[in-house]
C-alpha cells in the first residue's frame, strides 16, 4: 500500500512563502461561505480540512484554485488582458510545480 502524501505546510511562489492552513469545515463553509481563500496580507491560503482529508481531484482543484488567486495577486493581473493572465498563470504554476516537489507529489497521488 502506498503511503499517503500529506499536503505540505507551504508553497513557494516567486520570493513568497505561502502557508497552506487547513481550517474546520464549520468555519470555512458555514461562517465564510467558501471552501478556501487566499489572503494576500498574510500570504496564507485557508482550506476546508474535510475536503483536503477526503482527497481526490476535488481537493486538488481547491488547492490549485487558491494558488491561482495567489498568482493573480503576485503578478498584479487585475485589469490585464486574457493573454497576459494566461501567460502569467502558466508560467507561475510551472514555477510552483518545479519549486514545490512535496506539493507535486501530493497532487499526483490525489489525481490517481
Amino acid at each position: 500500500m502506498t503511503k499517503k502524501v500529506e499536503l505540505p505546510e507551504f508553497i513557494r511562489l516567486s520570493h513568497y512563502r505561502i502557508t497552506l492552513e487547513q481550517i474546520p469545515s464549520e468555519i470555512s463553509e458555514e461562517c465564510a461561505e467558501q471552501q478556501g481563500s487566499f489572503h494576500s496580507r498574510t500570504m496564507r491560503i485557508y482550506l476546508d480540512q474535510d475536503i483536503i482529508a477526503q482527497g481526490g481531484s476535488i481537493a486538488v482543484d481547491l488547492v490549485k484554485h487558491e494558488i491561482l488567486h495567489a498568482i493573480y495577486y503576485v503578478r498584479q493581473l487585475d485589469g490585464k488582458g486574457e493573454e497576459d493572465v494566461v501567460n502569467s498563470m502558466a508560467t507561475h504554476y510551472t514555477e510552483i510545480e518545479k519549486n514545490n516537489p512535496d506539493y507535486v507529489r501530493w497532487k499526483l497521488q490525489n489525481l490517481n
